[in-house]
């Protein structure tokens, strides 16, 4: 089973995501171009947020980019050989909802970007932010998809494919 499958695919999805990761670690850094003005953490305090989001943002860390360098590692899981040695079922358990979630996200912010609405609670940030979160979301959700599919076709038991 070995080789690399659908290299470009992730080669997309790390792209997708660059410009989302450039974005947050220049926020990480104190840039403020395209943030609402005010405490970001106070006010996902405010709105409920778990503590430990909250301490993230208060040390610089938005949690969304460790999701995006954690899709990063699962799309090269999906496609690598040493992916095929982790249990099958759990890349397929992140793969498949990741993209399926993913995907319509990000082009349903993009849309609404463009046409000059907010999304969630994105009242105050810059449309270009939805620009960049959005093509990152879609971004990441295609090759998901793009990689899930390979990896599952490339892993099916023999049984399995015996019957197909």
């Amino acid at each position: 089973m070995s080789s690399m499958k659908s290299p470009k695919a992730v080669w997309f999805g790390t792209a997708a995501l660059t410009p989302y990761i450039l974005m947050k670690t220049y926020w990480a850094f104190g840039g403020i171009a395209g943030r609402p003005a005010g405490d970001l953490a106070a006010s996902m305090r405010a709105n409920g947020a778990p503590e430990a989001l909250v301490w993230l943002e208060q040390h610089g860390i938005d949690f969304t980019v460790l999701g995006a360098l954690g899709g990063v590692l699962l799309l090269t899981a999906l496609t690598r050989p040493w992916g095929e040695r982790l249990p099958r079922w759990t890349l397929l358990v992140l793969g498949w909802p990741g993209a399926v979630a993913l995907t319509p996200y990000g082009l349903a912010t993009m849309i609404a970007a463009a046409a000059g609405f907010t999304v969630g609670d994105a009242e105050g940030w810059s449309p270009w932010v939805g620009y960049v979160g959005g093509l990152a979301f879609a971004g990441l959700g295609l090759s998901l998809a793009l990689c899930t599919r390979s990896y599952q076709r490339r892993t099916r038991p023999p049984a399995v494919l015996a019957h197909a």
